[in-house]
């Protein structure tokens, strides 16, 4: 699946295509930048730990097929073992594709959603003033920009807040060699707010490829949660880009929970570009049994009185690599910044592998800003203590390990959310390590 197949396939198919006015001329904008740099490689600093070869190598088609009836047999069912049929609000994409039959009906006020690539829909673009921003450092966005044929706007009206949770739910139905390119653009004018929650969600252990790119544009003062669990299928591909930018006195809170899937590569782009405008941004990751996830982000100050707080917590077992690169600048103009950034990791098979990297540039000279990291393995004094109390060492385990995850997982917001990245982190424990989070 090298560029020059891509390209081909992308002019051949290229009728297939949803665009609305000038979205059409875009994609051939998007697939000259992709065909420019190619995939990533481990050439790139960026990508120095991270191999994207089983994905560059395998023939995915990039337009999915329309969805079977036993396809959509298996959505159900997914829904339902994750007790999503019952949510007011949700919206399902299925291989890549909307399923209004699956999903909800959501009329609030304030709120406006269009699908994207709906026929039905006229000028209702694809795109939106920041999507070429990351093509050169993220050309895997630029694939999306050229092939995706589905998604959704969401936008929020001036001083609205949205009290339902809005749920995006991506499922994949084990079809082989599939791939699904998400959009979601939301775009929060002055002083709403809203909470939006990203599933994606897979079984089986065919292989299919999801890349997804989310844009967020949000107004003064405009307030967004957005909650992101990944529980893809043993043998999944899963890329993403979120890309956000805030003015003056926005806020934005973005948790990441990462628990399936065989490679798993999230960028996140955040520009604080208003005074006051602040965010917090944090993540749970387990990888074992040849599992790679790798977590890179970005966070750039341009304001003055700009603030940031980013953790992550990284549980590694056998077989298992983690990656962490967390970038913090601050720009000459940044004064009074509050910068704050830590990853802590905890390896559990001497197979295990992490490789962290936190980083500041700080080009400003009155800031308060501090980065960290750890790796080690369970604390052997407090495994002691709770063998000594007549707890099994299995058990002490399991409960030393979900204690480490669930100082991050108490920020989700969201109790039912909560619950099931809870018992996602339960079942993804090694067996022998499971018994002290089912007590």
């Amino acid at each position: 699946m090298n560029t020059e197949i891509l390209r081909k396939e992308f002019e051949s198919r290229m009728a297939q295509l949803p665009s609305q006015g000038k979205d059409h001329e875009f994609r051939r904008k998007a697939m000259d930048a992709f065909y420019s740099a190619g995939f990533p490689s481990r050439q790139w600093e960026t990508w120095k730990y991270t191999d994207l070869k089983p994905i560059a190598s395998k023939g995915f088609q990039l337009i999915p097929k329309e969805s079977t009836d036993s396809a959509h047999e298996t959505a159900s069912k997914l829904l339902a073992t994750c007790d999503l049929e019952a949510e007011p609000s949700r919206l399902i994409f299925l291989d890549g594709h909307h399923v209004p039959a699956l999903s909800s009906e959501i009329t609030t006020t304030g709120l406006r959603l269009s699908m994207l690539g709906h026929p039905g829909l006229k000028n209702r673009s694809a795109f939106s003033k920041h999507s070429s921003k990351n093509f050169k450092e993220h050309p895997l966005a630029a694939l999306n920009a050229a092939f995706s044929t589905q998604g959704v706007r969401i936008q929020v009206a001036e001083k609205t807040n949205i009290d339902t949770v809005i749920h995006l739910v991506f499922l994949d139905s084990n079809l082989e060699n599939q791939t699904s390119q998400p959009r979601i653009l939301i775009d929060l004018k002055a002083e709403s707010k809203i909470t939006i929650v990203q599933h994606f969600l897979g079984a089986g252990s065919n292989s299919g490829w999801t890349n997804s790119v989310t844009e967020i544009s949000q107004a003064r003062s405009s307030d967004l949660t957005l909650y992101q669990l990944q529980e893809h299928g043993t043998e999944h591909f899963h890329t993403g880009l979120l890309y956000s930018s805030l003015t003056s006195d926005a806020s934005i809170k973005l948790g990441f929970i990462d628990l399936g899937g065989r490679l798993t590569r999230n960028d996140v782009q955040i520009d604080l570009d208003g005074a006051g405008a602040k965010t917090e941004l944090f993540g749970v990751f387990l990888a074992a049994d040849g599992q790679h996830i790798d977590n890179h982000t970005r966070i750039d100050h341009r304001a003055p009185e700009t603030k940031s707080i980013e953790t992550f917590r990284g549980i590694i077992g056998d077989r298992g690599r983690g990656v962490f690169n967390g970038k913090v600048v601050v720009h000459p103009d940044a004064q009074k910044v509050d910068a704050q950034q830590s990853n802590d990791n905890l390896l559990l098979s001497e197979k295990a592998e992490i490789d962290t990297k936190p980083e500041l540039e700080i080009y400003a000279d009155e800031v308060k800003c501090s980065h960290g990291a750890t790796v080690g393995d369970l604390d052997a004094e407090q495994l002691f203590y709770m063998k000594s109390r007549g707890i099994k060492e299995s058990a002490a385990r399991g409960i030393l390990i979900f204690a480490f995850a669930n100082e991050i997982l108490k920020l989700i917001g969201l109790p039912k959310l909560r619950e099931r990245a809870i018992l996602g982190v339960a079942d993804h424990l090694p067996s022998h390590d499971r018994l002290g989070v089912e007590l």
